[in-house]
């Protein structure tokens, strides 16, 4: 059943989360941004594809990013699952590093700071408190054999 004891979050958690909600803003304006320009009003060109129904379908796509990046951090933060929380931010960290290797894509400093903190927040995900606060066990390293010499 659940659990009605009152857990604090451990501070590697409260970060991982703060880091990890960062890129959600961008990923929303973007979302109503390209379902905008693919029907109410088209641009011309287009800002990520080459037709206007590109432009939509880019809206929908980032518009159930959005939705499930909220969901990954709030599964996360209330300790039932970190592997969502985790597999979206490396999407997130994936897509910002090729909108910043790529020059048509807009500026690089949006993407750069959506990397660095897509980064830190995968890294924060898998620290010791992090895997405690999902009831999990760290993994821990393997003992090393004494040498013989």
């Amino acid at each position: 059943m659940y659990d009605d004891e009152e857990r604090e979050t451990p501070p590697q958690v409260v970060g991982a989360v703060a880091a990890g909600v960062a890129p959600l803003p961008f990923i929303g304006v973007y979302a109503i941004m390209f379902l905008i320009h693919g029907s109410v009003h088209p641009v011309n060109p287009p800002d990520v594809t080459r037709t206007h129904g590109g432009e939509f379908a880019a809206g929908l796509v980032a518009l159930a990013v959005f939705i499930l990046a909220t969901v990954a951090v709030l599964m996360f933060l209330n300790g039932t699952r970190r592997w969502p929380f985790v597999i979206m931010e490396l999407a997130i960290l994936g897509t910002a590093t090729a909108f910043f290797i790529d020059e048509t894509s807009g500026g690089p400093a949006i993407s750069f700071l959506v990397m660095l903190t897509s980064f830190a927040a995968v890294v924060l995900a898998f620290a010791p408190q992090s895997w405690h606060h999902v009831g999990r066990t760290p993994p821990r390293l393997p003992a090393r054999a004494p040498s013989s010499a």
